[in-house]
């Protein structure tokens, strides 16, 4: 993924008086905008700007024309057979490496160089060349896109029996004859449960190998058959060196042999099991041994080899199942892996994939698990888990038990603590992250409180226990319940409390007066068994809204520790979680070896418990929504049991029914076919139930579903029926998602969306699939495109919400630039790029604190579900008007890449390169507008009446950084617009009108000489209708 990751949101709030009645004509009075203000302002950015393009030598993947051989072979290759012959498959693929020898030729003739060539799962050659150069490379012949590769991040005893598959490890089901390949940062062969003879020398042996090369006596070994090493011992820090060797060792290691041990673990004396103790297991070193970066450029590499292991074409000896447990927030349909992964899957491989550790916030569930072919995996609490609460037993004014806390598998409560706390440092010092043990204060006798950030929370915990701490508070950064964290590494460790940043600042405000004494004790504990980890990443998907993840599993066994020869440790996350799937995939394959990946996925959710709880120690009794835990909780044993699937008919891949982001109106209604499918010998009848997840949607009448009473399947077949979803828009809630202060928060989503599970059952047996929509109540405002003023200095612009559902609230700003659509067809799937396509730019006056303010408005053509990503704006300012840029304004995530879900405006002068951040981003959730507020003088406008220059520029902010749009050189003065409306804002009653009165202010044509008439943005909008603009002619 692209260095650069911003998140803007929106703030749906009116910004002016509302009114419904022609206004008197005179120039919009400055609004007060003191709602997006910040709780103080922030003087550093945490990014900076797009300010230049690329330049110098870059890493591009130039996906060609061709089909890569997964999908040239036909759907389920792996499992039916291809539709080429051996002699066909080698014929194409010569013809693929023809073409691919062809342009590799051409791009050193341009001073590039090859890097790496993909053609299986992805047809790709990855090169790299001076920036200046791309323009020509993408006119090569067979070039179909030229993309950046994106990086990813890596994100037994108690949760096997728990999942059901120690009873089919009793009836003989293991995962014999099944392989899962393990895309990650290796496998410690030598180690005990994977088969190894638990030796240190030998993993000493294999991890010190001369040229890569394995000895021959460890690998390949009966359990790990087989693997490569695509990154090689230095990347990032160095190039990548791929190498046959694909052990799992150095500083950042450990995080492919824990997956592998969850997955298939196996020792030799039997007694150690993983899910599938009997499946084999291909290393795909992928990710870093030195960090917790995966190679873009691996995982295409390691899915092509995935394959192909013995690369003879044969597919005797490809996986049945991948797992990566690895991803990229807010996954994007574009991203090269996510095309990868739904080829890979029609080939015939199972893919269980992370739906990653971003916590509970909408649409952040990453990519590649974002694939609908791909099984994305939620991570649920371990069968032992509890919640224990901090007691804070003075001093009196906060005294009390708190009860939003988390606790870490690495450094678990066990016997407690009780005693003082001590602060690590003033925030923002790096006292007060201890990431460093030269920063770490001493904490002898004492409870350290430290914040989170910069580093692991491990590393933290091991440097605060060597300076003496008897136990840890890690505060929370972020609003939110409070996460639990993976190992990071670090050692000695202390018992370690998780509160959240509400927790954290009563104590840190408490001890600025006043000791403050805690106790955290086991004995006082509730049991999280069948609920939510708080990190789990939440869906819909960015792309169409799907439903993901799509089911969950613990995600924190204890499991093999690489370099260790036997020992064991916890391991968290949706990266423990995700080998449960590709474990119980292997399970269900043994059984039915020829069934489908769609298949086996319907058969994991179909038969998943839904009986999934949010946090029963902080909203007990809450059931978790579709959009955290997709079908259910892992039961692979039913899964087997089962004699019956049920899927999305019309896309079987993605199995559960995904109705999307719908703008309602009126009475929509949309419709799907299911199928259901019989695998016994007999026919039979099954009764339909539609239920809702909660019992308040479906007494709110917003949302109905209409389907037969009962649907006959004959033997062995298929059969499906219609089923109807309908919204009335009049009895939707209001969306609640409306501050940009609060667009992070899940909690939210789950007010807006409607869900629950589609159920056919015979009486013997019953199947399920999850439903998923997201209404909201729109207006259906529009305007007049033009008025004429006909010489007279005055006029007026007409509004009407003739269909609107809702009274529409219309923001007014001078229409400052305009910008043609350049196209109406999306960016393929999986070629790695965006288009932030600029629709028009507005600018308006407003207040704060009773100081001037300037708000930017860009509209855009097409829609982003979340306003943070893939858009960056960039508006330069020249504040004096004297041709030289001196601020830039840009929305970049508060906190960081998918920390807080929030988006706000970051100002940059760029004489000084000082940054002030002082207001949230005014956007939405689902549209292409944003509203950029700063201070005047903070971009260098002393008054209302200094005109200057100002340009916007639109930047692909998730991929490559590139420009894709820009609106330039406009001109305008704040109090003289060439135009002025009667108002900043109007609201439109439902089937009503409403007239903003205009007049031609003296001097404005040279004042605002780029002023044209008015952009109109429109909140709670019908898609495609959220802007107008307004054409003025004097």
């Amino acid at each position: 993924m692209n260095a650069r990751h911003h998140h803007s949101v929106r703030l749906l709030l009116s910004l002016a008086a509302l009114l419904t009645v022609q206004l008197s004509a005179q120039a919009q009075q400055p609004l007060s905008v003191d709602a997006l203000a910040l709780p103080s302002p922030v003087l550093a950015a945490d990014q900076g700007p797009k300010l230049a393009q690329q330049s110098g030598a870059v890493q591009v993947a130039l996906r060609l024309s061709d089909p890569p051989l997964a999908l040239a072979v036909g759907t389920n290759a792996k499992r039916l057979g291809s539709s080429m012959t051996l002699a066909q498959r080698q014929a194409y693929m010569a013809a693929i490496k023809s073409k691919q020898d062809s342009l590799a030729a051409q791009v050193q003739g341009m001073g590039g160089r090859e890097l790496a060539r993909v053609s299986k799962a992805y047809n790709a050659l990855v090169i790299s060349v001076d920036a200046s150069k791309l323009p020509q490379v993408a006119k090569l012949a067979g070039v179909t896109a030229v993309r950046p590769v994106v990086d990813h991040q890596i994100s037994l005893a108690t949760t096997v029996p728990y999942v059901g598959a120690t009873a089919l490890h009793n009836l003989g089901l293991t995962g014999s004859g099944v392989k899962i390949a393990v895309l990650d940062s290796g496998i410690d062969y030598t180690h005990r449960n994977l088969g190894g003879s638990g030796q240190l020398a030998d993993f000493s042996a294999a991890a010190t190998a001369a040229a890569g090369v394995a000895p021959a006596a460890l690998f390949p070994s009966a359990k790990v058959i087989g693997g490569y090493d695509f990154v090689g011992e230095a990347w990032p820090s160095g190039a990548l060196a791929p190498d046959p060797n694909p052990i799992d060792a150095g500083s950042g290691s450990g995080h492919g042999t824990h997956v592998a041990d969850i997955a298939a673990g196996a020792s030799q004396d039997g007694l150690h099991k993983g899910v599938a103790p009997g499946a084999k297991l291909y290393a795909v070193k992928v990710c870093s041994s030195v960090a917790t970066s995966c190679s873009g450029i691996a995982i295409l590499q390691g899915l092509d080899w995935a394959m192909d292991p013995r690369g003879d074409l044969s597919f005797t000896d490809a996986a049945d199942v991948v797992n990566l447990s690895l991803g990229a927030n807010y996954g994007q349909r574009e991203n090269p892996s996510t095309e990868a992964v739904s080829n890979v899957v029609r080939f015939g491989i199972v893919a269980a994939v992370a739906a990653g550790n971003a916590g509970d916030r909408p649409y952040i569930v990453s990519s590649p698990s974002n694939a609908p072919e791909a099984i994305s995996v939620a991570q649920t609490s371990m069968p032992t888990a509890k919640a224990i609460p901090l007691v804070v037993n003075s001093p009196p004014a906060i005294a009390g038990t708190y009860g939003n806390t988390a606790t870490v598998d690495w450094a678990p409560i066990v016997s407690g603590f009780s005693g003082a706390v001590r602060r690590a440092g003033a925030s923002g010092t790096a006292a007060s992250l201890a990431c460093a043990a030269a920063d770490t204060i001493d904490f002898t006798g004492m409870v350290a409180l430290i914040d989170r950030g910069t580093c692991a929370v491990s590393i933290k915990v091991a440097n605060a226990a060597a300076k003496g701490a008897i136990g840890v508070l890690i505060a929370n950064n972020a609003a939110g319940d409070a996460p639990s964290f993976s190992f990071g590494g670090g050692s000695p460790l202390v018992e370690t409390l998780v509160v959240t940043q509400s927790i954290g600042n009563t104590l840190k405000t408490a001890l600025l007066s006043s000791a403050v004494l805690v106790s955290v004790s086991p004995a006082v504990s509730i049991p999280l068994v069948g609920s939510m980890a708080s990190t789990s990443a939440r869906g819909p998907t960015y792309n169409f809204s799907l439903v993901k993840p799509e089911i969950g599993a613990p995600g924190a066994s204890v499991s093999a520790l690489n370099g260790t020869g036997a020992d064991e440790g916890g391991f968290g996350g949706t990266s423990g979680a995700t080998p449960m799937i590709a474990g119980s995939a292997a399970l269900l394959l043994q059984k039915f070896p020829s069934a489908s990946p769609a298949e086996i996925k319907a058969r994991l959710m179909n038969a998943a418990n839904q009986a999934v709880y949010t946090n029963p120690a902080t909203v007990p009794g809450e059931l978790a929504p579709v959009s955290r835990i997709g079908a259910g909780e892992l039961r692979v044993d039913a899964a087997a049991a089962l004699n019956t699937g049920i899927w999305d008919a019309s896309n079987p891949y993605s199995v559960g029914l995904s109705f999307g982001a719908v703008n309602a109106t009126g009475i929509s209604t949309l419709s799907k076919k299911v199928a259901v499918r019989n695998y016994s010998p007999s026919p039979r009848t099954y009764q339909i139930t539609r239920s809702f997840r909660y019992a308040n949607d479906a007494a709110s009448g917003a949302v109905t579903l209409s389907a037969p009473a009962s649907i006959t399947v004959p033997a062995n077949g298929t059969a499906a029926f219609g089923l109807s979803l309908s919204i009335d828009a009049s009895k939707l809630p209001a969306w609640p998602l409306g501050a940009a202060s609060s667009q992070g928060t899940g909690a939210l989503l789950q007010l807006a969306e409607f869900d629950g599970y589609i159920t056919v059952s015979d009486g013997s047996e019953t199947a399920a699939v999850p439903w998923h929509v997201l209404p909201r109540k729109s207006a259906g405002v529009s305007a007049t495109t033009s008025v004429n003023l006909g010489g007279t200095g005055s006029g007026v612009m007409t509004l009407t919400n003739a269909a609107g559902a809702i009274a529409g609230q219309t923001d007014v700003f001078a229409l400052t630039g305009t910008s043609a659509q350049s196209s109406t067809v999306l960016p393929p799937y999986g070629g790695g790029q965006v288009l932030v396509d600029l629709k028009a730019v507005g600018v308006r006056p407003a207040s704060s604190g009773g100081s001037l303010a300037v708000q930017f408005a860009m509209a855009g053509f097409g829609s982003r579900a979340h306003p943070a990503y893939p858009a960056e704006f960039d508006i330069y300012v020249d504040a004096n008007n004297d041709g030289v840029d001196d601020y830039v304004i840009y929305n970049s995530e508060n906190g960081g890449f998918g920390v807080t879900g929030q988006t706000v405006i970051t100002v940059v002068n760029l004489r000084t390169n000082a940054a002030v951040t002082r207001f949230f981003a005014s956007a939405d959730l689902n549209s292409p507008n944003l509203v950029a507020t700063v201070l005047a003088s903070d971009i260098g406008i002393t008054s209302a009446s200094q005109k200057f220059r100002f340009s916007v520029l639109a930047f692909d902010n998730y991929f490559t950084g590139d420009l894709t749009d820009a609106v330039t050189n406009m001109v305008h003065t704040l109090d003289t617009p060439r135009y002025a409306a009667a108002s900043s804002g109007v609201v439109t009653p439902i089937g009503g009108s409403g007239n903003i009165g205009i007049s031609s202010p003296a001097g404005g044509g040279v004042a605002s000489p780029s002023q044209t008439g008015f952009l109109l943005l429109h909140t709670s909008a019908k898609t495609g209708r959220e802007s107008d603009i307004v054409l003025v002619t004097p």
